[in-house]
């Protein structure tokens, strides 16, 4: 009788174990599904990287201005020495500056682009637009002023580089370095005065006829003078800020005073060509063009 109790006892107690398992499975299941979850989607959340870590957006190497359809290169955030120890004493003293990055014509402003922003808008012609010596199309316009380049810039949703953008972009990623691409510049390098070597033409060559420089601009020294916003301060190089310095009213006052030039022309010198040398002029003349920039939002 004993015997017979225990065993019915012991199938009691299996019963119920099997029934308490059968209860306890499917929580238990539930309990390690959630687990499992979550543990995936940390280690897909761990995957994916943060706004800190995502590179920084990246900018095109060119782009086709919408407006007057020139051909526009980038010139990279970044910081130099501008200015020159050993050129003239308003090229001084050598400073630090940094710069954003910025969209700059690969070319300077031609004949023929100018001309399309005359028919657009009825300003007037270049004092130069019928004489053969410089009216070609794929020319450079010359024979403008600040004011004329400036709203040929407004007019093309872009603007005249400052002072700093132009010798930044001018140097071409060289450090310490005269002109454009070195410290020695010739007839193969670029339009200035005389003729010899590639340099064929006496007057202004067609735009791109030479090597450009490291960040792909063409004549950014020589064939024209090209404005700058800045008016011209000869002290302002102790003065300078660091970052994107600039100086000069917005829109040219009937008091105006000189602007700034960069780059030297077809008729000058190698002197002139040189990447910190500075020009300056209230009027304009057959050396003088220029090409414009364009912020990157």
């Amino acid at each position: 009788m004993g015997s017979r109790i225990t065993r019915i006892s012991r199938r009691t107690r299996l019963f119920r174990q099997k029934r308490l398992n059968a209860q306890t499975t499917p929580l238990l299941r539930k309990v390690i599904l959630k687990i499992f979850i979550c543990l995936v989607c940390v280690s897909l959340s761990a995957c994916v990287p943060s706004d800190e870590d995502s590179p920084a957006t990246e900018h095109a190497a060119e782009t086709i201005s919408e407006i007057d359809g020139a051909t526009m290169v980038l010139i990279p955030a970044g910081t130099f020495q501008m200015g020159s120890t050993t050129g003239d004493s308003d090229e001084q003293p050598v400073h630090t500056v940094t710069l954003n990055a910025f969209y700059m014509d690969k070319y300077e402003v031609t004949n023929a682009r100018y001309q399309k922003f005359v028919e657009s808008t009825g300003y007037p012609q270049p004092p130069l637009s019928h004489n053969p010596r410089f009216n070609a199309p794929d020319a450079p316009v010359v024979r403008v002023n600040w004011r004329d380049a400036a709203a040929y810039a407004a007019w093309a949703n872009k603007r005249l580089p400052t002072e700093a953008e132009w010798e930044y972009a001018a140097r071409g990623n060289l450090t310490g370095k005269l002109y454009p691409n070195g410290d020695i510049i010739t007839h193969t390098d670029a339009n200035f005065g005389g003729t010899g070597e590639t340099d064929q033409w006496k007057w202004t060559a067609p735009v791109g006829s030479f090597p450009p420089n490291g960040y792909n601009l063409y004549d950014i020294a020589g064939n024209a003078w090209e404005w700058c916003f800045d008016e011209y301060n000869g002290e302002f190089y102790s003065i300078s800020p660091e970052n994107s310095p600039r100086f000069g009213r917005e829109v040219a006052p009937e008091n105006e005073n000189f602007r700034i030039l960069r780059g030297g022309g077809w008729g000058g010198s190698p002197e002139d060509l040189r990447v910190a040398d500075r020009w300056y002029h209230l009027s304009s003349g057959s050396t003088i063009g220029f090409r414009c920039v364009q912020d990157i939002p």
